[in-house]
């Protein structure tokens, strides 16, 4: 089987098996004793292609129990509910994880990338998971592709941190936009209120009752100019007030 990768979140135990769902003929042992002769079925099952197990290939039914979580018992078809689902859907079963080949910048090379897939390691997670015996089945190459797939864990580590910070900083300054713009409209508010605060106190000053004829006279008076053109009511009852 080719293994095609998808990318999904899950523990990186969970990319040590690459699971296969497949049919498989097999004896009904109950109904061969019944009817004294060999009756077969056919029954859905998982092949578990375990990471660093060149040999050994356990096959499950797929409606026997996995674990039981909560009380409550889950099949192999549950724990890889992704792949069963393409399986019964007639779709290519993709394992879980990230493709070996993003491991190229990294320094992993064709010929390691084959002795992986040999040895069923087909995503980095899986490769980053190996402890034991089966970092040793990978022999000298082990260290190494565990050291390229750990620089590449790393690097995603610190990629996901400055995203966040990215993300942070940007609402920091959604945020300090909405701060000055909301800054700005007081002050506009502030500025038309001491305008008008200005204009009703002039309206209220000692200048009210004079006629525009005589606060020109009186502005000629204290500044020695006298108002050029014809300038508003408003304007000369503020030049008088500012003279």
């Amino acid at each position: 089987m080719d293994v095609a990768i998808a990318r999904v979140d899950a523990p990186l135990t969970d990319f040590a098996v690459t699971p296969f769902f497949r049919h498989e003929t097999v004896e009904d042992v109950m109904a061969s004793h019944r009817e004294k002769r060999a009756v077969m079925k056919t029954i859905e099952v998982c092949e578990l292609r375990i990471a660093g197990e060149k040999n050994y290939v356990p096959v499950v039914p797929a409606d026997s129990i996995w674990q039981v979580q909560d009380g409550q018992p889950v099949t192999y078809a549950e724990r890889f509910g992704d792949q069963y689902r393409q399986f019964k859907m007639g779709g290519s079963q993709e394992a879980s994880g990230t493709p070996l080949q993003e491991l190229s910048p990294y320094g992993i090379t064709p010929a390691q990338i084959s002795l992986c897939r040999a040895m069923k390691i087909h995503s980095i997670e899986a490769i980053h998971s190996l402890e034991g015996a089966g970092l040793k089945a990978l022999g000298v190459q082990g260290n190494e592709l565990k050291r390229i797939a750990a620089a590449y864990m790393a690097n995603l580590v610190r990629s996901g941190q400055v995203e966040n910070e990215v993300d942070a900083l940007r609402r920091q300054v959604e945020e300090l936009k909405a701060l000055l713009n909301g800054t700005q409209a007081k002050a506009e508010v502030a500025e038309a209120v001491a305008v008008e605060a200005v204009d009703e106190a002039i309206e209220a000053s000692e200048f009210a009752a004079l006629s525009d004829e005589q606060i020109k006279a009186y502005i000629r008076e204290r500044t020695g100019t006298t108002p050029r053109g014809n300038p508003s009511r408003e304007t000369l009852l503020r030049m008088a007030a500012e003279a």
